[in-house]
């Protein structure tokens, strides 16, 4: 079978650059997999867990929403953050998930779009850390 080629960039720089089997990401409305010789696509990804399949194997990994691009020969990420499981400070991520419940309590004091988006980001890391 033939691979895909994948690029992952972020605010921080390359991630990723290399040969992988398929990816499976969620954009706003729908969950994909793409697998070589895709269709062209471009969408935007929302926090989530996103698999990249290498050697057979599905590898999870928590991001935090972006863009896919899809062209003939290539796949690019443009994502705001990317974590696989071994990167996951998992104290700080319940942390983070506690401190967000907290906010969304007092909905009168802070931001509930940017606390609600701090939970996902939270819950996500934690559910990419168990699996």
């Amino acid at each position: 079978m033939k691979n895909l080629n994948l690029e992952i960039l972020t605010p921080y720089g390359k991630y990723f650059a290399g040969e992988v089997d398929a990816i499976k990401v969620h954009s706003d409305d729908f969950f994909m997999e793409i697998l070589p010789n895709h269709a062209p696509l471009v969408s935007s990804l929302v926090i989530s867990k996103m698999y990249m399949k290498v050697d057979n194997k599905e590898i999870p990994y928590a991001i935090g929403g972006g863009i896919i691009r899809v062209e003939k020969g290539k796949t690019t990420l443009l994502l705001n953050s990317i974590e696989g499981k071994d990167e996951i400070d998992i104290t700080r991520a319940q942390d983070a998930k506690a401190r967000a419940e907290s906010y969304l309590e007092q909905k009168d004091n802070y931001d509930v779009a940017r606390a609600t988006r701090a939970l996902k980001r939270a819950l996500n890391r934690i559910e990419v850390y168990n699996s």
